[in-house]
């Protein structure tokens, strides 16, 4: 396999990441390197991340890759971690490596979104901080992220990522210590960095940033914009010691006359386009926003997942409307997305919202920027029920009050089921539970007869999926697949056979064939 690794990395040198030999051969090979891949290429980013920033480059893909992998239930995910830790843990034990480059590949986790492993922590490996740190010369450090950012078209949540990134291999108690000294700093950035760590930090560095903002209203004031979302943010923290203080932030904003500061942009952004995606299998999708603010054309790009909420979100300033337009196309081309209007598009947001917070996620710092550049500002968690969205798709409760030649006629509409086929090709169940079962049974009957019984026990699950495609065909005028979709879904929750609708025969057909399962 280390033959395999280096032969991704020397087409990625010689292609570069965006090439499409890269990507079709990274696609290839993946899986690979992801089941007995990760001893080699950890050998390869010890060795230097400066001297080869294509092996960094490669191990954040696979890192990226593993995490989606946990999120999805697959068991490749926490295998390619846990020999990637075990690599690590040798290296390290070898003294082979620096702790500022074990710093830098405890950035890369943080990028991928993946928890930094205790080995690459630098007060669990006995060392102090290197003199090469950024906590040695702050400001020198500072301005060197500025500049690098400002350089590539960046601003404020580039710096915080870089910042992040950077300090992702600290003990908690001093990325606390540090977030807190940075808002002791004279830079307005840094007071949306705040406001970005509220969302992505642990409840320490939150209570951090919460007491750091506090004194610097204590001292002087906060800009508007801070003082606008930090109310819109303290209803999605959880009760913690971070939600106290931005509520005592609060009580002293009225104390100095400054709550409800507004946050009127000088000029309203015009909002165009906006294409979103359905509902993979796993329950991702995104949104694309294009807009105008200021003469500036900016897209913003969000992604929404099941049990997740708002993954994650930012915005991209475009040198131009062909850009934009260039950009949307791609996403739309590579998601099979459609345009819908502004009410469907605030509708699936306040839902994943609330889906978030009750499972525990915030949503993603990026969204404090899309809500302000596309004014999303009236957002609010809103929790809608499979009733409640029915009412949505079908207000005038044809689907409901419909007989039951009707409705079969709905569910078994051939042209809207075969237009359906290519935007619902991912629609299949993929856990380990399927898998155990498609594994276990002797037979092709055996397997769909157990595939069949683990779909009852998931009927609210594909009535939402089918409720929000529906309603985001209906805004995209095709009235007859939100139809039959809409239709399908009150077929689950009125408990009709699952073999009566076509659709869940669909995914039973996808989910053998995804599982390795013989059709006959």
């Amino acid at each position: 396999m280390a033959k395999f690794a280096v032969s991704c990395l020397d087409v990625l040198n010689r292609h570069g990441l965006p090439s499409m030999e890269f990507q079709s051969y990274f696609e290839r090979s993946k899986h690979d390197l992801l089941a007995d891949g990760a001893a080699a290429i950890v050998t390869e980013v010890m060795q230097s991340t400066d001297g080869r920033p294509d092996a960094a480059l490669l191990f954040g893909l696979l890192l990226d890759e593993a995490r989606m992998g946990i999120e999805n239930d697959s068991s490749y995910g926490k295998i390619f971690l846990k020999d990637a830790e075990t690599a690590i843990q040798a290296h390290v034990a070898a003294e082979v490596c620096e702790p500022l480059h074990l710093m830098k590949i405890a950035g890369l986790y943080r990028r991928a979104g993946l928890p930094v492993p205790d080995i690459l922590i630098l007060n669990t490996v006995g060392q102090t901080i290197p003199a090469e740190a950024p906590v040695s010369d702050l400001d020198g450090t500072l301005a060197t992220l500025a500049a690098e950012v400002e350089a590539e078209g960046g601003g404020p949540y580039e710096f915080f990522s870089g910042l992040d990134e950077m300090t992702a291999g600290m003990p908690e108690e001093m990325q606390a210590a540090f977030v807190d000294h940075l808002l002791t700093l004279d830079n307005p950035i840094l007071e949306r960095c705040a406001l970005y760590w509220l969302l992505s930090g642990t409840p320490l560095i939150q209570e951090a940033v919460a007491a750091g903002l506090r004194q610097r209203l204590t001292s002087a004031s906060l800009l508007a914009g801070t003082l606008f979302y930090l109310p819109i943010i303290r209803g999605w923290l959880p009760a913690s010691a971070a939600r106290a203080i931005v509520d005592d932030i609060g009580k002293l904003a009225r104390r100095k006359s400054l709550a409800g500061a507004s946050h009127d942009n000088e000029a309203k952004p015009v909002v165009g386009d906006i294409m979103a995606s359905l509902a993979d299998g796993v329950g991702a999708q995104s949104i694309s926003i294009v807009g105008k603010q200021k003469n500036q054309t900016f897209v913003a790009m969000i992604l929404l997942k099941t049990g997740y909420g708002i993954k994650d979100a930012f915005v991209i300033r475009c040198r131009s409307k062909r850009e934009a337009t260039s950009i949307v196309s791609y996403t739309r081309q590579e998601a099979n997305s459609v345009r819908i209007d502004r009410m469907t598009a605030e509708l699936l947001l306040e839902a994943a919202l609330a889906d978030g917070i009750e499972n525990e996620h915030m949503p993603a710092p990026g969204f404090i920027d899309v809500m302000e550049a596309c004014n999303l500002n009236n957002l609010r968690p809103q929790e809608r029920d499979l009733q409640a969205l029915l009412d949505h798709v079908d207000p005038q409760g044809e689907i409901p009050n419909a007989t039951t030649a009707k409705l079969d006629r709905m569910l078994n509409n051939e042209t809207a089921l075969d237009a359906l086929v290519p935007l619902i090709d991912s629609w299949f169940e993929d856990t380990g539970e399927t898998r155990d079962i498609i594994r276990r049974s002797r037979s092709a009957r055996t397997a769909e007869t157990r595939i069949w019984a683990f779909l009852e026990g998931r009927r609210d699950i594909w009535a939402r999926r089918f409720l929000q495609t529906a309603i985001i065909l209906k805004s995209a005028k095709k009235e007859n697949q939100s139809k039959t979709l809409a239709a399908a879904a009150f077929a689950l929750m009125q408990k009709h056979p699952l073999q009566d609708i076509p659709l869940m025969e669909d995914i039973v057909m996808t989910t053998l064939e995804a599982g390795g399962a013989p059709l006959w």
